[in-house]
């Protein structure tokens, strides 16, 4: 009843620029309001069904507004398309690059050369155990990137519901739970779609036993793919915006799966263009540590020392994809920036 009460009072802001803020509870807001750091052309609404609405019309705020504020319910200037996209990537940088994210990130980019070296090691004395090898470092793997994403989604989400840095002990409370269904959640996804592209390759071969055409086999080995193409980009994007998803609406794993897929399913224009411009924006961050470790180590057999250091230089690419992906999310949930559409 509690939890329920809290979400009921929930506010979030759209501020002049286009950016979309929360409010945890009705007293927050109006502190922030008194302190001016919420304009008053900012608009509110309780949730992404109601319609937003100028903060002079709300009840719960109209005495504190100043007498002098002209026009306070005029609609704020808009910000459309790829500019307000870009702009919102561009305030992940800051965000980003804090201290405690860039630590959490690098300690994963270490442990994901840890384990890839162990598996190296593990490859070459246990010939007979290969796939035991593979699995048991797919879910290393799987589990460093859900401890780093659960970190760096809650302590995004937090530092934009209170305006300001968070700590990782503001962050820890009820981590745990979310690494564990971040994981589960990625596990399904991930073995769902690696099952179907396992599916697609072995379709040809199997059709060809039963003796089926020349051309059947052409057009199912192109229609496969195809659908492998298309996989792949899916699977990038369970692995970056399932944890917003799951984290900041502490979703179970079923809801958190299914609204995923909903959001897929709705903007996935916006999500390509999205993921596109992150992507770039996180090569350019990852270049100046990358490239001294390709001059380096061009041609060398040292595959350990390779794995360790290049695990450590994707530190500020992995930190800002983890982070814009919360951006991200809250754009497409909660309408970050301004359409055409007048709302």
């Amino acid at each position: 009843m509690a939890n329920m009460a809290a979400k009921a009072d929930l506010w979030f802001i759209r501020l002049p620029n286009g950016r979309v803020l929360r409010a945890r509870n009705t007293n927050v807001l109006r502190r922030f309001l008194k302190s001016g750091r919420i304009p008053w052309e900012s608009r509110v609404r309780h949730s992404k069904e109601e319609p937003w609405r100028p903060l002079d019309h709300a009840n719960e705020f109209v005495d504190l507004l100043p007498k002098e504020t002209p026009q306070p319910s005029k609609a704020p200037p808009k910000s459309v398309g790829v500019r307000g996209l870009v702009e919102e990537l561009f305030h992940a940088f800051d965000s980003s690059l804090q201290r405690g994210k860039l630590i959490a990130a690098a300690l994963t980019g270490l442990g994901i050369g840890i384990v890839l070296v162990l598996s190296d090691i593990c490859s070459q004395f246990l010939h007979d155990c290969t796939w035991p090898i593979y699995a048991g470092t797919a879910f290393a793997l799987l589990l460093l990137f859900s401890v780093c994403s659960s970190i760096l989604t809650q302590m995004t989400a937090l530092e934009l519901s209170r305006f300001r840095r968070v700590t990782f002990r503001e962050a820890s409370p009820g981590l745990l739970g979310s690494i564990g269904r971040l994981t589960i959640a990625l596990g399904l996804v991930a073995g769902v779609i690696l099952g179907i592209i396992a599916v697609l390759r072995i379709l040809p071969s199997w059709l060809a036993l039963t003796e089926a055409t020349e051309t059947t086999l052409q057009i199912v080995n192109a229609a496969r793919l195809i659908a492998e193409v298309l996989c792949w980009p899916i699977l990038i994007l369970a692995m970056l915006l399932l944890a917003p998803v799951l984290i900041v609406e502490e979703s179970s794993i079923v809801r958190g799966v299914l609204d995923w897929v909903g959001m897929l399913w709705k903007h996935p224009g916006r999500i390509y263009l999205y993921q596109s411009l992150a992507f770039t924006f996180a090569v350019v961050l990852m270049l100046p540590m990358v490239l001294p470790v390709l001059f380096t180590f061009a041609g060398s057999d040292n595959r350990s020392a390779v794995y360790l250091v290049t695990g450590i230089a994707l530190t500020p690419a992995l930190s800002y994809l983890l982070v814009a992906h919360v951006f991200i999310y809250l754009n497409l949930r909660y309408e970050f920036f301004h359409s055409t559409r007048d709302r």
